[in-house]
Parts: structure tokens; sequence; C-alpha cells
């Protein structure tokens, strides 16, 4: 029997999980390791980062989309064993992104980071700075496309540690050389928040070139299969089939962050910093609970399948618990500590007062938000993309931009913080009373 029916619950989901949570940490350590450094340079340099950051996330969403939607059509073609159809579909996933790189960088070399960045901001330094620093990064986008490209690939072949080595090998490149570009070392001269960006993209490239020889190696496609790149409609068509679902969701959540930061830069820049670095620090407890979902989802769905309702049941009670806990621990760290967590960044003491306070508003959601992942998590399960965006939509737009709009005149920056924590609250009791109809009207008719 297969062991997403046998193998006990804890067991299996640390099996199926774990890889995606390491995969998407590593993803995030590359931007927390640049704005730690960069922190150094100034606020100006800090506010750059943070405005950057919804770019790079768009930039993340067609990478990873693409890339997860080649993990499955592969994943389904090498169960059916036709190894001729496993090169087309890594093929096609190999142009795919290098037509994703190709627009990426036409976009930025033709001038749209000088547009994007004199619409946010009129500092002469902010606008020099994201000229340098996200010109760099998209231009050379190529290493982190490529890089969670071939991460997806060896996961479909199940080979998770040579996924886990690319992707922490550019991490940890990435964090050696920062330092040095940033700051200078020997015969390299200092290079400022331009330095942070050629370190982010060599250690980006640096993975790129692991996964091509771990590729080569395990002979999954050899440079003589590169004569026939060639996109098949077919093919293309089942890769977006799956993957633009998540483009959407990353590249939602990218909006709304540019229009937030439009919002908050309103206020001041150190607000547009705060928000920035909360970002990036919260992910270590909320991207865990995401990862865990992409573990949760096939064996919720493998058991529908073959009808084991204890099993589906127990399964959302022990990814519940789990995210209950992991965000409760998060929550009581921003609250009682939050000022050692932003210690790690070299900021003013006015930031500092205006982030502890928006750290401890924003983390009482934390637990609220994990619970209403986790059922939005089970409606994908249950093929109801419907339920579950209602709730992602909820979080981050429905609730959130209109009570903001509504409070800011009233209680000013605090508005946002606030919002967000309503948004979280409420979002849990739309997302309990979903998951009861899906309880009721299929789990129970199991």
């Amino acid at each position: 029997m297969n062991e997403m029916e046998t193998m006990k619950i804890p067991k299996l989901a640390l099996k199926v999980s774990l890889p995606m949570v390491i995969s998407m940490i590593s993803i995030s350590l590359y931007q927390i390791v640049d704005t730690m450094f960069v922190s150094n340079i100034g606020e100006d340099a800090l506010t750059t980062i943070a405005l950057c950051t919804p770019i790079i996330s768009i930039i993340t969403a067609i990478g990873l989309g693409t890339s997860i939607g080649v993990n499955s059509i592969l994943a389904r073609t090498l169960g059916e064993n036709n190894q001729e159809k496993v090169k087309k579909v890594i093929l096609n996933g190999i142009i795919l992104i290098l037509i994703s790189w190709i627009v990426i960088a036409l976009i930025a070399g033709l001038g749209g980071v000088k547009v994007f960045f004199s619409f946010f901001s009129k500092n002469e330094t902010i606008q020099e700075y994201g000229n340098e620093y996200l010109s760099i990064i998209a231009i050379f986008s190529i290493g982190t496309l490529f890089q969670m490209l071939f991460e997806k690939i060896m996961e479909a072949h199940g080979k998770a540690k040579l996924s886990m080595i690319i992707q922490f090998s550019g991490a940890i490149v990435n964090l050696i050389l920062d330092p040095i570009f940033i700051f200078g070392f020997g015969f390299i001269h200092a290079l400022g928040i331009k330095g942070a960006a050629i370190s982010t993209v060599i250690g980006q490239c640096f993975g790129m070139i692991l996964g091509i020889i771990f590729i080569i190696k395990n002979n999954m496609i050899s440079f003589s299969d590169l004569k026939r790149l060639k996109l098949d409609a077919d093919i293309v068509k089942s890769i977006y089939k799956v993957g633009i679902p998540t483009i959407i969701l990353e590249a939602t959540g990218a909006f709304i962050t540019l229009i937030l930061n439009k919002i908050l830069i309103g206020f001041s820049e150190v607000a547009v910093s705060v928000w920035g670095i909360y970002e990036q620090l919260q992910k270590f407890v909320i991207i865990i609970v995401y990862g865990l979902n992409y573990g949760m989802i096939p064996i919720v769905a493998y058991n529908w399948g073959a009808r084991k309702k204890e099993r589906i049941r127990e399964t959302i009670s022990f990814f519940l618990k789990l995210a209950i806990c992991i965000t409760l621990i998060g929550m009581l760290i921003f609250l009682i500590v939050p000022n050692v967590i932003i210690s790690i960044y070299n900021v003013s003491d006015e930031f500092l007062s205006t982030a502890v306070i928006a750290f401890r508003i924003l983390s009482i959601g934390f637990v609220f938000a994990g619970i209403s992942l986790v059922f939005s998590a089970t409606f994908q399960a249950f093929e109801n993309g419907t339920y579950s965006l209602i709730v992602n939509l909820s979080r981050k737009i429905i609730l959130v931009l209109p009570l903001i709009f509504i409070l800011k005149n009233i209680i000013g920056i605090y508005s946002v913080w606030i919002s967000f924590t309503i948004a979280e609250i409420v979002t849990t009791i739309i997302a309990v009373s979903l998951y009861r109809k899906i309880y009721t009207n299929v789990i129970e008719k199991i």
C-alpha cells in the first residue's frame, strides 16, 4: 500500500512538507541577508530594499509558478514511465523560464526601474539606490528563475537532497559575498547597495550552475537534447494550468504591497522600511505554515481519493495544531521581544520605536492567519479553489484595503497595522464557516 495511507501522519507530514518549507525559507534568505547588511548604509538604503520587495516577489512568482507547473507535470509523466515526454517537459520548462527572463530583463533594461522609483519616491537618493539595486536583480534574474526550475525538477525525480543543496548553496554564497561587495575587502572596492545586488545574483547563478550539473550528471537531459528545444502547446498549457494559480496568488500579494507602500510613504519613509522588515521577518513564521500546507494538500487529496475519512480528519487536525503552535510561538516572540529581532538591522531610535509598536499589533493576527491558511489548503485539497480564493483575498485585499482607507484619517499610521490584524480575525471566522460546509457536504459523506 502507498505510504500516503499507511505512514503515521506526523512522520508523513514532515517527510512531505520539510523540503517545501526549506525551499521557501531559502528563497527568503537572500533578501533578509541583503537587508541586514544594507541597513548599515543608512535608512534610505533600507527603504529602497522595502520598495524593491514587491517587484522581486513578482519575479519570484513567475519563476515559482512555472517551476511548480513543471514539477507537477514531470512527476505525473515519470509515474507513467514516459521518458521521452519527461525530457520534453524539462525542455519546455527551460524555454518558458528563458522567455520569462528575457521579458523581465528587457523591461528593466529599457527604463522600467527608473519609472517605478520615480512614481514611489521623490527622494533622489532612494531613486539612485533603487535603480542600482533593482536593475541588477532584474536584468540578471536568470539565476533565480533557473534555480527554482532546477529545484523543482530535482524534487519531481525524488532527489530532495540535491534540491536542498541548490537552495542553500546560493544563499550561503550570498551571505559570504554580501559584506565583501557592500563594504569592500582587499582589492574589491566598497560598492554599497550595488554590491548587495551583485552578491545576490552571483549566489543565484551559483545555485543555477549547480542545478545544471545535477541535471546532466543524473541523465535527466543532455547537451544534445538542447538541440531539440521546441515549445509543445499541450505541455505548455498543462504547465500553466497548474502554475498560473500560484503566479496569481504570489503576484497578488506583491501588488498589495505596492499599494501599501504608496500609502505608507505618505506617512513617512520609515513606515515603508518598517513594513519591509516586518514582511521579511514574519515570513519565518507564516512561510513555515505555507510550506507545511503544500505538504498537507497531497496527503488530504490522496486519502480523499482512497475514501479514508478518519485519516483525512487526522491530517487536518494535525496540521491545524502544528500551525497554531508555530504561529503562537511567533506571536509571543514578536510581542515580548520585538526589539531583539529588529536589532539584527542597524536602525535609528525613531525606526525602532515605530517598528516595535507595529510588530506587536501585527503579531496578534499570527495565530488567526495560521488557522485560515490551513483551511485554505484544505479547500485546495478538495478541489474547491473558490473557497481558497475567498480566504486568501479576504486576508490581503477585500478586508484590509477598505479598513485602511476608513481608519487612516482617524488613527494615522496605526490604521495599517490594526487593519491587517482585524482582517486576519474576520478571515478566520469566514474560513471556519466555509470549512463546516466542506465537512458536512464532503468529508461526512465519504
